[in-house]
C-alpha cells in the first residue's frame, strides 16, 4: 500500500501519532515522558502550533494539533528527530526509535474532533492501564477537566466550549463526555487513510488545495537556503557542498534538505551528488545519537532556517 499523502494547510488540525519501532518502549519513565512534553512544548511555540490534546503511552502516542502555518511536517521531524536523540544518549543505545513515519489525520473541527479528544484520553482506560481517565496522568484529560493545572502551551478552551459558555459547567459535561465514551467504539472511522470527518469536510479539503498552490502545501526550505546556512555554519564555500567529497558539513546539508525542503530521497540524493541510500544512512546516523557534536551543529543551523 502507497504511504498517504501528506496534506498542509493553514488551520488545520491533525490526529499525530507515532510508535516506537517493533513496538517498543519509548517512555521508560516519567523523566522520558516530562522531556518529551517539553519538547512538544518548545516546537509548539516556534511553530505557532495550538495542543488541543495529547496521551502519552508505553510505546506510542497522541497529539491533536492545530497549525496556523502549513508546518506540520517540518514540526513533527524536530519533536520525533529530537527526542530520538536525547533517548538514545540517555539510555545508552543506537538505533531506530520510533516505526517509520508518523501518522497525521486530518481532522474536521466539529463533533469529529470532539469525539477526538475524547478517544485519545480514553485510550489508558481501553489499554486497561487505569480505570478511569482521571487515574493517568500523562494526558490532558485532568487539565482539561479543570482537575489540575496544565501546561500553558494546551488550548483547552475549544474543548470546552463545546460544551457551555460557563467554565465550570463545561468541565463537568466535558467530565460526563469522556465517562459516556469507555463503552464507545475504540478507534475513530478515518476516510482514506488522512481524513476524520463527514462529506462536506472532504470537498472543504479538496477545494482548499486547489486553490493553495503546490509549494506552499508543503513545509518546505529552498536547497538554496540550506546550502548557505550550512555553508555559513561551517565557512565554506556553498558550491563544494554538491562535490562527489564531503565530511560533516556534507552530511550536515543532506540532512537538513531530507527534513525541511519536503522533497523525496532521490531528489536530496542528486541535489548533493550522492547515492540514494547514502540519504538514508545520514539520517540514520543523526537521529540514533552517533553523532552528538554534528546533530548540535544541525540544530543551530535548523534554528536559523526555520526562524
Amino acid at each position: 500500500m502507497s504511504r498517504p499523502l501528506r496534506v498542509q494547510f493553514e488551520g488545520a488540525v491533525y490526529h499525530v501519532t507515532s510508535r516506537g519501532n517493533e513496538r517498543t518502549s519509548i517512555f521508560r519513565d516519567d523523566r522520558d515522558r516530562t522531556r518529551f512534553l517539553e519538547m512538544v512544548a518548545s516546537v509548539s511555540a516556534s511553530s505557532g502550533w495550538r495542543i488541543h490534546g495529547y496521551c502519552l503511552m508505553g510505546n506510542h502516542y497522541h497529539l491533536i494539533v492545530e497549525t496556523a502555518r502549513a508546518n506540520l511536517a517540518r514540526g513533527m521531524q524536530r519533536v520525533n528527530g529530537r527526542y530520538t536523540q536525547w533517548f538514545n544518549v540517555r539510555h545508552r543505545r543506537v538505533g531506530h526509535l520510533l516505526q517509520g513515519r508518523y501518522k497525521a489525520v486530518l481532522v474536521a473541527r466539529d463533533s469529529h474532533l470532539l469525539e477526538l479528544c475524547r478517544y485519545v484520553v480514553l485510550n489508558p482506560v481501553r489499554a486497561g492501564v487505569c480505570a478511569s481517565a482521571d487515574r493517568w496522568r500523562w494526558s490532558n484529560y485532568r487539565a482539561t477537566a479543570g482537575l489540575s493545572p496544565g501546561p500553558r502551551w494546551l488550548a483547552i478552551d475549544w474543548t470546552l466550549s463545546q460544551f457551555s459558555s460557563s467554565k465550570r459547567m463545561a468541565r463537568e459535561l466535558y467530565r460526563r463526555f469522556v465517562a459516556e465514551g469507555k463503552g464507545q467504539a475504540t478507534e475513530p472511522a478515518v476516510r482514506h487513510q488522512i481524513f476524520f470527518g463527514g462529506d462536506d469536510f472532504l470537498r472543504e479539503v479538496a477545494t482548499r488545495l486547489k486553490e493553495t498552490p503546490r509549494r506552499s502545501r508543503l513545509s518546505s526550505v529552498a536547497f538554496e537556503s540550506v546550502r548557505r546556512a550550512v555553508a555559513r555554519e561551517f565557512g565554506i564555500p556553498p558550491e563544494s557542498l554538491s562535490r562527489r567529497r564531503g565530511g560533516e558539513d556534507k552530511m550536515a546539508a543532506i540532512y537538513l534538505a531530507s527534513k525541511l525542503c519536503g522533497h523525496p530521497g532521490t531528489e536530496v540524493a542528486a541535489e548533493f551528488g550522492v547515492k540514494g541510500a547514502r540519504v538514508s544512512n545520514v539520517v540514520t546516523e543523526i537521529e540514533t545519537g552517533r553523532r552528538p557534536a554534528l546533530a548540535r551543529r544541525i540544530r543551530r543551523i535548523e534554528g536559523r532556517l526555520t526562524s
